[in-house]
């Protein structure tokens, strides 16, 4: 876009001209002043409240061009088409890009001809474009989809571990990373790796009151919510989350069947099939997509008006996460969850086997210690034969146990006794897993809450709720759970406790005749109320 003088080129003004808004959302215009200003930031803002005006109105008020680092094609592109429809000179650098096209957005970009370019975090990372970068003019750093670099999380992405190259090259300019939700522990992931040590973290309103939250006892999930469709959404556009490809495809296809308009998602799927499936859904009304958690980050729908959770999701923060797809126009919408305890087994076992294995730390240990041993993440896979995710992740085990140094181009070189190494990486592993294992319990405390379940979401997030919503399942029933409301709460929500076995930890909420409660090293715990009470199990932390 043509830029103006500075004292004309203020924010409200170009909210006002190129987005075509009128004020800003929440703690939007904080964050807009802050990176203009030239400070570095995490963002934590739910699914549909803005994150993107975060980052895209700086790199206009800036000058130079801002560039966004994204793991999502479809995001890119929807993003920039809108960007250059609003009159901002807006690329993308990624792989669906031919040598000419690549060549031409590079140019323009040393030129000064883009106001907005958005990158593959793989392509950002090699020479060529590291290179080109630094004889740009650059505005910020915008890394979306933040969580990805944690090495735990059902997203992470290797190349993410190697984007602290940015504040390494680039020290002077600001960045800023953002994601919908994020726990302590994988805040801290994202501060170290992306180097924002001292950086502010603005922490949105997760509160989405157009959202009706539901459980239901599961007996039949597919007829459960061919019934539901049939009579609540009969022509809605909606998303049905599994936990299997092999469930995906067997809804779908009864979906289908029953003459719903409905596509699977998943990763076993061809990537040009999976491609169409979601341009189908985002483009065509009425059409129902059927997912593993592998869909949804970047999805650009506003009117999705319901989604429904066949499976439980592994923690709240990921069921929070994937309801947030639901009603972004602000209109009513439907999140459904089929639950019943036993469901929680799979995700458990998922939990007891996240990280690297001893087998894959030892594998890779002997490999270094070897005569010729791999000098970077390319070889240790090739002499491995560990995957992508699984060579970064071993890699990065190893590291954080002090036996290898990994840079951000991926190399990689021994630094310390690679056996005490091992048997370090395997122990924190251990502990890690332990601490994963718990956040079954917040899905499995939130299905059983007899109270209001808006209330227990935002308490869970840490932001303030009044006792009843009005949209939630429970807040429909007759009786207003007088038992909940009127249970003693020793301890405030939020407050610092200490158990003699657990350790320090925080009060997330009560459950019944429950407390739940975070603990730093344990991990999350629910303990019957009275037994604490009457054994004197926690004291208030000072």
């Amino acid at each position: 876009m043509t830029r103006e003088p500075d004292a004309a080129r203020d924010a409200i003004s170009l909210l006002n001209s190129v987005f075509g808004l009128t004020a800003f959302r929440g703690a939007q215009e904080e964050i807009v002043r802050h990176v203009t200003d030239g400070g570095n930031c995490l963002v934590l803002m739910p699914t549909g409240g803005g994150k993107s005006l975060c980052y895209q109105l700086p790199s206009l008020l800036r000058k130079g061009c801002g560039i966004v680092v994204s793991p999502l094609i479809a995001l890119m592109r929807d993003q920039v088409a809108g960007l250059i429809e609003a009159g901002v000179n807006a690329a993308v650098l990624n792989s669906t890009l031919s040598f000419a096209e690549a060549s031409d957005v590079e140019r323009r970009l040393i030129a000064g001809d883009l106001d907005l370019l958005y990158v593959a975090p793989e392509r950002l990372l090699t020479p060529r474009c590291l290179a080109m970068l630094g004889q740009a003019d650059i505005a910020l750093f915008a890394i979306d989809e933040a969580h990805c670099v944690s090495q735990w999380g059902h997203d992470f992405r290797p190349e993410y571990i190697g984007l602290s190259v940015i504040a390494e090259r680039f020290p002077g300019v600001p960045r800023i990373a953002l994601t919908a939700t994020a726990d302590e522990l994988t805040r801290q992931e994202i501060v170290e790796g992306l180097s924002l040590a001292g950086a502010p973290c603005f922490v949105a309103s997760f509160d989405r009151p157009n959202i009706r939250y539901e459980i239901v006892d599961k007996q039949n999930s597919i007829t459960q919510l061919k019934s539901f469709v049939a009579e609540r959404h009969s022509g809605d556009a909606g998303i049905v989350y599994c936990l299997s490809r092999a469930k995906v495809e067997d809804v779908a296809a009864t979906l289908s069947e029953a003459g719903i308009a409905a596509l699977p998602y998943h990763a076993g799927l061809d990537a040009n099939m999976r491609a169409r499936n979601q341009d189908r859904f985002i483009n065509e009304d009425g059409v129902v997509i059927v997912a593993t958690i592998a869909f949804g980050m970047g999805i650009d729908k506003a009117d999705i008006r319901w989604v429904f959770h066949a499976d439980v999701s592994g923690s709240l923060d990921e069921y929070y996460q994937e309801i947030g797809r639901a009603g972004r126009d602000g209109d009513p919408a439907d999140a459904v969850l089929y639950f019943r305890p036993e469901d929680l087994r799979l995700p458990r076992m998922y939990a007891s086997k996240a990280g690297p294995s001893v087998g894959s730390l030892k594998a890779l240990a002997e490999a270094l210690g070897g005569d010729d041993p791999p000098t970077n993440l390319a070889d240790i896979r090739q002499r491995t034969r560990l995957s992508r995710n699984q060579a970064s992740a071993t890699a990065m085990a190893l590291a954080d146990a002090g036996g290898l140094t990994v840079n951000a181009d991926g190399q990689v070189a021994v630094s310390g006794y690679l056996d005490q190494a091992v048997t370090k990486a395997a122990e924190l592993i251990r502990q890690r897993r332990a601490i994963e294992r718990t956040r079954t319990e917040t899905i499995e405390a939130y299905s059983a809450h007899l109270g209001c379940r808006w209330k227990f979401l935002l308490e869970y997030f840490g932001e303030a709720a009044p006792e009843r919503c009005g949209h939630c399942d429970n807040d429909d029933l007759a009786e207003a759970n007088a038992d909940d409301k009127h249970a003693q709460r020793p301890f405030p929500r939020g407050s610092r406790v200490r158990h003699h076995v657990f350790g320090e930890g925080e009060v997330v909420g009560y459950v019944g005749s429950s407390i739940l409660l975070a603990f730093d090293r344990a991990g999350y715990k629910r303990l019957d109320l009275d037994l604490v009470l009457d054994g004197h199990l926690l004291e208030t932390a000072t």
